[in-house]
C-alpha cells in the first residue's frame, strides 16, 4: 500500500506496542487495511507512530501471533486472517476452562440453538455433492463395528450439515466443541441401543434435509438432540483438557 493511513503518536501510559497493536486492529477492524495489504516498512511505522523500531517489532510479532499478520521474507507483514481451526480450539479451550460443572448440559444448550437453524440452513442449501457427503458419513457410523470409528463419523456428519449451509462461521461455531461432543458420542456409544437410536435419529435428518424440507429437517434435529441430551444425564465430568 502507498496511501498514508491514520496512524496517530501512541501515547505513553500502557505498553507502546499494545497501543501499536490497538490502532492497527482498529484499521483492520474499519476496513482501512484488507486482506493481503502489506504494512510500510518498519522504519516507516516507526515514524508515523512516533516510537522506536523496536517498538514497532513487539507489535508485529503480537498481531502475528494473533494471525492477523504474516510476516513474509523480503516482503514484509502483510494482514492475513486468523485459521478457522485455531479460532475453534481456542473457543473450545476457553469452554473447557470455564464451564460449568455440568459442561455437557451448557454445550447440548448451545447445540440446540444453533444445530437445528443449521439442520433448517442445509436443507435449504445443500448441494447434491453435500447431499453425499452427508450420506457417506453416516453409511460410515452405521457399517463400522468400531465404537472410535463410530463416534469420529457422528461428528463429521453433523459438521457435514454446517458446511451445507454455506456459512463459515457455523462450522467454526460447531467446530469449538466438536472434542467434548466426541467424548460425548464415545461415553453414549458404550451403551447398547444408543448407536441404533443415533443412526435412526440422523437417517431422518438426512431425509428432510434432501427432501429440502427445512421445517422437518429442524424438527428432525430437535428431536435428536432433546433425546441425546436425556442420554448423556447420567455421564460423568468432563476430563481436563
Amino acid at each position: 500500500m502507498s496511501a498514508r493511513l491514520p496512524y496517530r503518536n501512541v501515547e505513553r501510559q500502557t505498553r507502546l506496542s499494545d497501543q501499536v497493536v490497538e490502532q492497527i486492529q482498529d484499521l483492520i477492524k474499519r476496513g482501512e487495511l484488507h486482506l493481503g495489504d502489506r504494512l510500510p516498512p518498519e522504519r516507516e511505522l516507526a515514524q508515523q507512530f512516533n516510537v522506536s523500531r523496536t517498538v514497532i517489532r513487539e507489535a508485529v510479532r503480537s498481531l502475528a501471533a494473533r494471525d492477523l499478520l504474516e510476516v513474509r521474507r523480503g516482503s514484509g507483514a502483510h494482514v492475513s486472517l486468523p485459521d478457522a481451526s485455531t479460532v475453534a480450539e481456542s473457543m473450545g479451550l476457553i469452554l473447557r476452562l470455564t464451564s460449568s460443572a455440568d459442561p455437557f448440559r451448557e454445550v447440548f444448550e448451545v447445540r440446540s440453538l444453533l444445530e437445528v437453524e443449521v439442520a433448517g440452513l442445509a436443507a435449504e442449501r445443500a448441494t447434491e455433492v453435500e447431499l453425499a457427503d452427508l450420506e457417506e458419513q453416516l453409511a460410515a457410523m452405521t457399517h463400522t463395528a468400531d465404537r472410535e470409528a463410530a463416534a469420529e463419523a457422528d461428528v463429521e456428519f453433523h459438521a457435514q450439515l454446517a458446511r451445507a449451509t454455506h456459512n463459515g462461521l457455523f462450522l467454526i461455531l460447531l467446530d469449538s466443541v466438536s472434542d467434548i461432543m466426541l467424548e460425548v458420542r464415545r461415553r453414549s456409544l458404550a451403551v447398547p441401543g444408543n448407536k441404533d437410536r443415533a443412526i435412526h435419529d440422523h437417517s431422518l435428518i438426512l431425509e428432510r434435509v434432501r427432501a429440502r424440507d427445512a421445517a422437518g429437517a429442524r424438527s428432525a434435529m430437535a428431536t435428536h438432540l432433546a433425546d441425546g441430551m436425556q442420554r448423556i444425564q447420567q455421564l460423568g465430568p468432563l476430563p481436563p483438557a
